[in-house]
C-alpha cells in the first residue's frame, strides 16, 4: 500500500490537511546496513602510498581522483600537478575543489575534511571519513548504537543538555544531510542539536540568547501545558483523526498570529518560535504553531514532524503526521 503524510498548515495561513505520496519517516524500515570488518581492514590498506603517481593537466582531473576515492572510501593517488596552472597558495585551490565537489554530490559529505599539500609539483591530499561508513571505530568506542532514524530522535531527545551523546551510527546507507535534517526534529525550537563533523556524537546548543537550564525549563513547561490541553480536550472516545483534528482547531482558534513579525519584528519576543509563545501566550508565528501541533500530536500517540521551507518567498514552517495509516 502506498503510505502518504497528512500536512497541517497553521500560523498565517490555514489550509485544511492534504496528502502527498511519501514514506514516512516514523514508518522507515528498521534494517540495518553494518559495513563488514572485511570491508573495514581493505579501507585501512587502500591508501596513496599503494598507487602510482597519477599524472594531471586540468583542475576536473584532481576533481575527478577526488570523487572517485571518495565512493570507494579510499585515499586518494599521488598527483603529479605539475603541468597545472595552480594559484600560489595550491593546497586551497585543492580544497575548494573539494568542497564544490561536496556541493555537487550532498551525499558525499561522509568525507567530512581534507588536507593537501603540494611539493615538488606532487599533490598529496588525505580525506578524511566519518566511521559509521568505513568501520574505523576505535577498539574501545562507546558510542550509543544507532541502527535507524527513528532511533536516533529517541536517543537524542532523551538526552538533552549540555554534554554530547557519543554515538555509534551502523547504517551505513543514511546520508550526512538527511542526519541533520532528522536531527532539527529535536530540541523544540529551544536548543539546536547536530551531528558533530566526524559523525560520532550529537551536540546540543542552547537557543541565542538564552543559556541551556532556561531552554530545558521552557521545554518543561510546554510539556506540561500541552499536557493541560490534552487532558482537558482528548477522551478515550475519540478516534486517532478526531484527536488530530480537535487540537488543530484548538491551536488555530485560540492562538493568534503574532504581527509583530511583519510590523515590529526587532521587538518580536522569541518565544512566538516555540510552544512556550503557543501554548502559555496564545501569541506565536508559524514556528511557534508547528512545534506545538507536534508536541500535541506526539503525546496523543501520533507520530508528527515539523518541515521548514519557503511559501512563496517566505520562510516557512508546518507539519507532516502520520495518521491512521495515511
Amino acid at each position: 500500500m502506498k503510505r502518504s503524510l497528512s500536512f497541517f498548515l497553521t500560523g498565517a495561513l490555514l489550509f485544511p490537511a492534504v496528502l502527498y505520496p511519501s514514506d514516512s519517516l516514523a514508518h522507515e524500515p528498521e534494517t540495518s546496513t553494518s559495513r563488514s570488518a572485511s570491508a573495514a581492514e581493505n579501507f585501512s590498506l587502500k591508501n596513496a602510498d599503494e598507487k602510482p603517481t597519477l599524472p594531471v593537466r586540468e583542475h576536473t582531473d584532481i576533481q575527478r581522483e577526488l570523487l572517485t576515492s571518495i565512493r570507494a572510501l579510499e585515499q586518494p593517488a599521488k598527483m603529479d600537478v605539475s603541468a597545472v596552472v595552480m594559484s600560489e597558495i595550491p593546497e586551497i585551490e585543492v580544497k575548494n575543489l573539494y568542497y564544490e565537489l561536496l556541493r555537487q554530490n550532498p551525499e558525499l559529505k561522509y568525507a567530512y575534511d581534507l588536507s593537501a599539500q603540494v611539493q615538488n609539483g606532487i599533490l598529496t591530499c588525505q580525506i578524511s571519513y566519518m566511521p559509521y561508513k568505513t568501520g574505523a571505530y576505535p577498539a574501545d568506542w562507546k558510542g550509543v548504537p544507532i541502527d535507524s532514524l527513528s532511533q536516533l530522535l529517541t536517543e537524542a531527545n532523551k538526552h538533552l543538555g549540555d554534554a554530547p551523546l557519543p554515538i555509534r551510527l551502523t547504517d551505513t546507507s543514511l546520508e550526512p544531510d538527511t542526519i541533520q535534517r532528522a536531527l532539527q526534529q529535536v530540541g523544540g525550537g529551544y536548543m539546536v542539536c547536530e551531528l558533530n563533523p566526524d559523525g560520532t556524537e550529537i551536540t546540543y546548543a542552547p537557543a541565542l540568547g538564552h543559556t541551556m537550564e532556561e531552554c530545558l525549563a521552557l521545554l518543561e513547561e510546554a510539556d506540561g501545558l500541552a499536557e493541560e490541553i490534552i487532558q482537558k480536550n482528548i477522551t478515550p472516545a475519540l478516534t486517532e483523526r478526531e484527536c488530530a483534528e480537535t487540537l488543530y482547531h484548538y491551536l488555530i482558534h485560540t492562538v493568534q498570529y503574532d504581527r509583530r513579525y511583519y510590523t515590529d519584528r526587532e521587538h518580536m519576543p522569541y518565544d512566538s518560535q516555540t510552544a512556550i509563545g503557543t501554548l502559555r501566550d496564545q501569541l506565536a508565528i508559524c514556528g511557534g504553531y508547528s512545534h506545538a501541533l507536534k508536541l500535541l500530536f506526539e503525546k496523543v500517540g501520533i507520530p508528527c514532524y515539523t518541515v521548514s521551507g519557503t511559501y512563496g518567498q517566505e520562510h516557512h514552517m508546518w507539519n507532516l503526521a502520520f495518521l491512521e495509516g495515511q
